[in-house]
């Protein structure tokens, strides 16, 4: 009987964990929360003058100012890319969770089954009622 025990134990625990990580995406897609934040990227960017100076003949590349910081043209924003790298991994590490639930709540359904075995009776014959 301590098995079933355990077997319902681990079935709720699976399916507290399950509900508690579709829950999660729920609220982080919703934005009701934030996602785990674990990056912190720069942003993406292209030192035009660089792109410009080598394209230009010699004489008209002396004209254009060398390592000009105000050059930077910004591709992506850091607040995209650490948004969308963000939900991504809180997506990934509740979707480990939702297995992991799984798998507990698939033991317990495995513990708490009845155990059924069907026997068939082996029919006995005689030498007499084959000859």
């Amino acid at each position: 009987m301590s098995e079933k025990i355990i077997g319902y134990i681990l079935l709720i625990l699976g399916l507290i964990i399950i509900f508690f990580s579709g829950f999660s995406v729920y609220q982080v897609f919703t934005k009701q929360t934030k996602p785990v934040q674990l990056f912190n990227f720069k942003g993406i960017g292209l030192d035009t003058s660089s792109i410009i100076s080598n394209s230009l003949p010699p004489e008209f590349a002396q004209m254009v100012p060398k390592n000009s910081g105000g050059a930077t043209q910004e591709i992506i924003p850091p607040a995209l890319l650490n948004e969308s790298s963000n939900i991504f991994a809180h997506l990934m590490l509740m979707g480990f969770l939702m297995s992991m639930g799984a798998k507990l709540a698939t033991l317990g359904v495995q513990l708490v089954r009845p155990i059924v075995v069907k026997l068939k009776a082996k029919e006995v014959t005689t030498e007499a009622n084959h000859v």
